[in-house]
């Protein structure tokens, strides 16, 4: 009886211990918010991973256990990812936010002038570089570290499993 509870709640602990750990990492350890998100979301599998060990003890079976929780706990991550991404990325809650801190207003030229689609490109192709999950030689870009390239492999996967698709458009 035990173990089902802590089956049933591991994937919201795991996540809870994911959202604190990337708090205390953006605040106190690293700079950077994608190694924040990456470190809280591998420490809270980490924890449902001994979690879910422990519940072997209690008689419960393991692999369809881990699986179903694995899927739920990386569900939440991805969400979370996504709503700190919205607040930081998306060009409209930027706009809004940036709107707001101006107590005279903004002009539109002023807007046009910080969100040209060709700087854009620009400084993310910059980060990208900078990260090294894209590389340069000899003026042609590449894939560099697959670190988002395995994020998206796994999304898509998710969806396979979860929508029966690729995509929620297919």
């Amino acid at each position: 009886m035990v173990g089902d509870y802590i089956n049933a709640i591991n994937p919201v602990v795991a996540f809870s211990i994911n959202v604190a750990t990337q708090i205390l990492c953006i605040r106190f350890v690293m700079k950077g918010l994608l190694k924040s998100l990456f470190s809280g979301f591998a420490i809270g599998l980490l924890s449902l991973l001994f979690v879910q060990l422990i519940s072997v003890f209690l008689g419960k079976t393991f692999l369809p256990n881990l699986t179903v929780n694995i899927i739920i706990y990386s569900s939440l991550g991805y969400c979370y990812f996504h709503f700190i991404n919205l607040g930081e990325t998306a060009r409209r809650i930027r706009i809004l936010r940036e709107l707001y801190d101006s107590k005279r207003g903004l002009t539109l030229e002023e807007i046009l002038k910080c969100y040209n689609a060709k700087r854009m490109v620009e400084l993310r192709l910059q980060r990208l570089l900078n990260n090294g999950q894209v590389i340069l030689k000899g003026g042609k870009l590449y894939n560099g570290k697959p670190v988002l390239l395995l994020m998206s492999k796994t999304i898509l996967l998710m969806k396979l499993i979860i929508l029966g698709q690729k995509s929620e458009f297919d």
